[in-house]
């Protein structure tokens, strides 16, 4: 049973933060594209980073360049594409050719589904989603089609989130990112603190965890994590006052 939020207590010079994107820094909203973080907890986030010496990053299911859009004009470095993908601040990506090619393949039967049940269907460097938000009906079916889709596919993997169902490169995830950001030096030394709201979010959690941190997940549900906040309002209002501390 994970802890209530109100009951952590970390430490601005001891601690280093990873947070998800979607849900969890900014509303979950119908159009993806219309994603914003609120503008009065901008500036919390600064502070956050600033005072860490840099060590914040995000790590987000959203391709690169699209969370580095969202997230401008803050300073915060972001790995996207479920850990693929790497800001030039984090040591950049590598050779990204074997998992677009793997994608490719299935890329065909993904656009016939959603074009049948008019889903929208997002490609990304490391991953195509399926969403259905608006079409909560055909849930069941897009999951089963990922599902069907990532079996037959050499490393791939399917990934269930809010409202969204993603064939994803099974060889990394936000676990396997966290852990190469801890060897960089923004983050060395430091004790991980991961905060997310969504299935996908739970390889971070156990990976800050065996680094001897912690999640923090947001929201309902089953999760590893060790603490909860029951909202992201509630995430927002905790980690300002961290900030505002600067403890």
């Amino acid at each position: 049973m994970p802890i209530d939020i109100s009951r952590a207590n970390f430490s601005l010079a001891q601690h280093c933060f990873f947070f998800d994107l979607d849900g969890t820094l900014a509303p979950i909203v119908d159009d993806p594209s219309t994603v914003a973080i609120p503008d009065d907890f901008k500036p919390a986030l600064a502070r956050l980073y600033s005072q860490t010496g840099g060590a914040v990053a995000i790590l987000t299911g959203r391709g690169l360049s699209d969370a580095l859009t969202i997230l401008d004009p803050l300073p915060l470095p972001v790995v996207g594409s479920h850990g693929l993908e790497y800001d030039a601040r984090l040591g950049g990506s590598g050779d990204q050719s074997s998992a677009q090619a793997a994608l490719k393949e299935v890329l065909a039967p993904l656009q016939a589904f959603a074009a049948a049940k008019d889903l929208k269907l997002e490609c990304k460097p490391g991953a195509i989603a399926l969403h259905y938000r608006h079409a909560p009906e055909h849930a069941v079916a897009a999951q089963r089609t990922i599902d069907n889709v990532a079996s037959f596919a050499s490393g791939l993997r399917a990934l269930h989130g809010k409202m969204v169902s993603e064939v994803t490169v099974a060889s990394v995830d936000k676990g396997t990112a966290l852990t190469t950001l801890m060897s960089r030096t923004e983050f060395a030394g430091r004790v991980p603190v991961m905060v997310g709201d969504d299935v996908t979010d739970e390889d971070g959690f156990s990976a800050a965890q065996s680094w001897g941190g912690c999640g923090i997940k947001i929201g309902s549900g089953e999760t590893c994590a060790k603490y909860r906040a029951e909202t992201m309002a509630e995430f927002h209002h905790w980690l300002a006052k961290l900030v505002a501390e600067g403890k």
